[in-house]
């Protein structure tokens, strides 16, 4: 039996990438100014079972929660038949000494970006560490983010073709488009005819290979006209990752708003807390020299109505109002309108995850940059609403180098780090290492002669006459100037004898960097349909929950 080679990993610094926010590096660094925001240290196993404990005594209907969980998989599953290692997942989840890791993201197209792929396996990862760590039952569960309402930001995917990015979008439909630009919960659209002709250009695009029929096949299945797109997006996610016992979880659904129904009314009956613990977070991360990414609203609700998804303000005489219609409700209105249909109203960012962990006994949230920033706000609002805030675990940051671009970056001795920065600096700087010439040293020898044959000029000079001083100074300038730019055009002369290698420079930076870090905008599924879907299970050995740096995995 043939066993494959598994990929090698090297480790560059997230800081030297200049590609995520300050709070981010230093949170996934462990330093110590960064995690006092937040309500622990995501690597200290000590830290991880005092969490833990806290995160079962959560209160919680662990049954009702379970329950809603088997109908969700079994939806998302084939045949509707729960996977075994998901069914015992769900069924220790009823277990008050389990705990859950947790990660979510919205229901981007065709499974979304590569940083989704990369949150799910750090979850994975995660969740058996801290089962070791404590020796309680750690379920990892996924939240289907299907509830926002911008559907332009998850609607594309794209793909490498050809040393070149490929995007696909699946287009909003013109007639919603032209009424509202609130579509409401992009989760619940259902898929047309026009997905068919996306699934037909990502076939045209992906090269042919042994793999190719299974993996156009899995994104058929999973993405056919009348489908719901949180649907197909759960249905991929489950089939990626099938065998892992990963646990999907709709929080669109009525059963889990009643639970949650206490912590809505006290946003919308005593939310100002809440506002003044955010906007106090935010200054002192602004003092701290980070950025505030919230900033808080009078409530953290949405209502669903209408088809649309729309923010809920404070109105002047202490009612409430739908952000950008005539609509008011009196206080008491509102509150009878939740109790008698709580899946009407949905979380912002501040209460989504208060929600989350009022359902889940969460121990860990395995976060990108961008909740990374959220949570620091986050701390005191969980007090407030009553909750343990969970460990937030930085999710593993990745970049997959082929062997056509490992070459290149091996015989410039690149690195990842190398390819985010200027692309024509770095270009001349490798034309001028590589020159027969050591063209810096031959025009400082030329300059240092330059310099000493004005130095011995000057007191002859200066002797003749003292205001000539400035003006040999003046030569000195003018000529070294002169120097410079016959060295500039020496350069560029040569960098024009070097087409090929600013091509191969460009390829490397267009499969790394591709308008950003590949994970922020390339499609696993290239890498699928050409290495295999055991791919996955590839990254899921060799990639490390210490993710303190970025993960570079040569193929």
């Amino acid at each position: 039996m043939s066993t494959r080679t598994l990929p090698t990993v090297r480790r560059v610094s997230l800081a030297d990438l200049h590609a995520f926010p300050d709070l981010f590096v230093d949170v996934a660094n462990r330093r110590d100014a960064a995690l006092r925001l937040y309500d622990g240290d995501w690597k200290d196993v000590e830290v991880r079972r005092e969490k833990a404990k806290a995160a079962a005594a959560q209160p919680a209907d662990r049954d009702v929660l379970a329950d809603a969980l088997m109908e969700h998989n079994a939806l998302w599953s084939d045949a509707g038949a729960v996977p075994d290692a998901v069914r015992a997942n769900i069924d220790a989840l009823r277990d008050e000494s389990s705990v859950a890791v947790v990660t979510g993201q919205q229901v981007g197209f065709l499974s979304g970006p590569l940083y989704t792929i990369y949150k799910t396996i750090t979850t994975l990862q995660l969740a058996e560490e801290i089962a070791a760590d404590t020796g309680r039952p750690v379920i990892p569960v996924f939240w289907v983010e299907g509830e926002d309402h911008d559907f332009e930001e998850i609607a594309r995917a794209s793909v490498f073709h050809r040393n070149d990015v490929v995007d696909l979008e699946y287009p909003t439909d013109p007639d919603k488009a032209r009424s509202r630009a609130n579509v409401g919960p992009v989760g619940r659209l259902t898929l047309d005819e026009r997905i068919d002709d996306l699934l037909d250009r990502l076939d045209d695009a992906l090269p042919p290979s042994d793999f190719k029929p299974d993996v156009m096949a899995s994104l058929r299945d999973a993405y056919c006209q009348g489908t719901r797109i949180e649907d197909a997006f759960a249905r991929l996610i489950r089939h990626l990752f099938e065998g892992t016992g990963l646990v999907l979880m709709n929080p669109d659904d009525a059963r889990l708003k009643r639970l949650v129904t206490p912590l809505f009314r006290k946003d919308l009956t005593d939310g100002a807390e809440a506002v003044e613990a955010v906007q106090t977070a935010g200054a002192h991360l602004e003092e701290a020299g980070y950025h505030a990414q919230v900033h808080a609203s009078p409530t953290n609700l949405f209502l669903l109505d209408d088809g649309g998804r729309l923010p809920i303000d404070v109105d002047e005489d202490g009612g409430f109002r739908l952000r950008g219609t005539e609509r008011r409700f009196s206080r008491d209105q509102l509150l009878e309108r939740l109790e008698a249909e709580p899946e009407a109203f949905s979380p912002n960012v501040v209460l989504r995850p208060l929600m989350q962990d009022a359902l889940l006994p969460t121990v860990a949230y395995v976060a990108g940059p961008g909740e990374v920033s959220y949570f620091a706000q986050y701390r005191d609002v969980y007090d407030w609403a009553g909750l343990t805030m969970p460990l937030i675990h930085p999710r593993a940051s990745v970049s997959v180098v082929e062997s056509k671009v490992r070459s290149v970056m091996e015989d410039f001795d690149l690195s990842v780090a190398d390819l985010t920065g200027d692309m024509e600096q770095l270009f001349q700087q490798i034309v001028v290492q590589h020159m027969e010439v050591d063209i810096d040293a031959v025009f400082g020898e030329a300059l240092a002669q330059i310099h000493g044959a004005i130095n011995d000029l000057k007191p002859s000079v200066e002797e003749v006459d003292r205001t000539l001083v400035k003006s040999a100074e003046a030569a000195r300038a003018a000529i070294a100037q002169e120097i410079d730019e016959l060295k500039q055009r020496v350069v560029r002369a040569e960098k024009r004898q070097h087409d090929e290698l600013r091509a191969k420079l460009e390829k490397a930076r267009v499969n790394l960097v591709p308008g950003g870090l590949q994970e922020r905008r390339i499609n696993v599924h290239y890498f699928l349909n050409k290495y295999s879907p055991d791919l996955l299970d590839d990254l899921r050995q060799v990639l490390s929950t210490d993710t303190s740096a970025h993960q570079v995995v040569e193929l």
